[in-house]
């Protein structure tokens, strides 16, 4: 446990120093709600999309894929400067490596989470339209635990696999997929079998599960011009139980890759 403590704290240290972190996990979130706020302001407030209980839960997953970026340089270059390599003399496990850099990437995900939280009750009051209540804040921090998790291995997996150059390209991919297959800013609610594309991949599940603890509505309303809500109801037990699927997933494979690299460094 000591060795883990140790392993996590150097790990923490390595974020805070490096400004990409602030720019991508704190700045890039902020920038998105403020430029979606002003185009909704702009559009007449007519784009349900943009209001902060939809947009919100959008922008705090698409934030992880930040998340997964700064993952996969950290490991990355801890693999370039052979760091890594002298770590594996030591009597650290596989379990070692990975909880001493999940926690820290853990711990920047939620602080992104409560940041995304904070514009919601801003632009929420600015607007007349309100947010919602502090129980309902922490359930939506919880729902979107998942995809938090899914997008930190996702960046170790990628990290253990490629190097320093490699690792951040394709993570590219993976965020493009977050912004466009997420439904962020997207209304996928409005674009039939695309839609049905997007449930089966991690990132418009834990979106549509966010929009319902806000109490957020559908692009279009119903037959009479009144609103539709997101609901639960067993799709949404649907898109959960994919959510946990693909977080079981990603764990196994950081799992196994990384042992498979410890094996192959030692």
């Amino acid at each position: 446990m000591n060795k883990t403590l140790l392993f996590m704290k150097r790990n923490l240290k390595e974020m805070t120093r490096d400004p990409l972190i602030y720019i991508f996990c704190v700045g890039f979130p902020i920038f998105m709600v403020l430029m979606f706020q002003i185009i909704l302001k702009f559009t007449g407030e007519k784009t349900p999309i943009f209001e902060v209980k939809s947009l919100i839960p959008g922008i705090m997953m698409f934030s992880y894929s930040m998340l997964m970026l700064i993952t996969s340089l950290l490991i990355s270059k801890d693999k370039t400067s052979a760091f890594l390599k002298r770590l594996y003399t030591s009597p650290m496990k596989s379990h070692n490596y990975i909880i001493g850099y999940f926690i820290p990437f853990l711990i920047v995900g939620i602080a992104q989470s409560i940041i995304c939280i904070i514009l919601g009750y801003i632009f929420g009051a600015i607007s007349g339209t309100g947010f919602i209540s502090f129980g309902a804040s922490l359930l939506l921090i919880l729902e979107m635990l998942p995809i938090m998790t899914i997008n930190i291995f996702i960046g170790m997996v990628l990290a253990t696999l490629l190097n320093e150059k490699s690792a951040p390209a394709v993570t590219s991919i993976f965020i493009s997929l977050c912004g466009v297959i997420g439904g962020a800013w997207m209304p996928l609610d409005t674009m039939g079998d695309f839609e049905k594309v997007a449930e089966v991949l991690p990132f418009y599940p834990s979106v549509y599960l966010g929009r319902v603890i806000t109490n957020a509505t559908h692009t279009l309303p119903d037959s009479l011009g009144n609103p539709i809500y997101y609901s639960f109801s067993d799709r949404g037990l649907m898109f959960l139980l994919i959510l946990l699927g693909y977080m079981i997933l990603s764990g196994l494979l950081t799992i196994i890759f990384f042992n498979k690299r410890l094996k192959n460094d030692c």
